[in-house]
């Protein structure tokens, strides 16, 4: 499970919703993935995959830090990807 904080996801997802995080399965452009930065979790869109990793954004790119910011994550940051919605509304995350 992964709690969404800030802004930068938002219309998508809002501060203190729960998601259920899938630990397994590919990667894929458009996922929304929970991943470790320094000692932080975080979750954003994938935009780019590349060898060296992968470059994410927030949905809401005013307000968003992101790969524009930080550049790559590394492939073996990412802890999964968000798959459902578990509160405050239960269901599966639209992007």
């Amino acid at each position: 499970m992964a709690i969404v904080s800030g802004l930068s996801m938002v219309p998508t997802l809002a501060p203190g919703e729960r998601l259920l995080v899938r630990y397994d399965g590919p990667i894929v452009l458009g996922d929304i993935v929970v991943f470790e930065r320094g000692n932080q979790i975080e979750v954003k869109r994938i935009e780019r995959i590349e060898l060296a990793g992968i470059f994410v954004v927030g949905d809401n790119e005013l307000v968003s830090t992101d790969s524009r910011n930080y550049g790559l994550i590394p492939h073996d940051s990412v802890l999964g990807t968000a798959a459902i919605r578990i509160w405050p509304k239960p269901g599966r995350i639209k992007g």
